[in-house]
């Protein structure tokens, strides 16, 4: 997926399961709280955030490794160009 300049919301939904295991919706927050209170609500929206992250396609930058590509492909090029003086 190429990078566009894109968007998105994360909306959080409470729901509850009754005794026959039938989800009820109770409401849908515009604006769910990421805060980490205990060590379940770290793994549950430390995975939340993993999760979305990979839905959105949003891949891990390297800036050494960007910097070094960088930086040769200007060495090519000023050899290139020089190669092409010379003829």
């Amino acid at each position: 997926m190429t990078h566009k300049n894109n968007c998105f919301e994360l909306l959080g939904y409470d729901v509850l399961i009754d005794s026959d295991l039938k989800p009820w919706l109770m409401e849908v927050n515009l604006s769910p709280s990421l805060a980490t209170e205990s060590p379940l609500d770290l793994k549950i929206k430390s995975q939340l955030f993993i999760d979305t992250m990979n839905l959105i396609s949003v891949k891990k930058y390297d800036r050494r490794r960007d910097n070094i590509t960088k930086m040769k492909n200007r060495f090519k090029n000023i050899m290139r160009a020089k190669s092409y003086q010379s003829r």
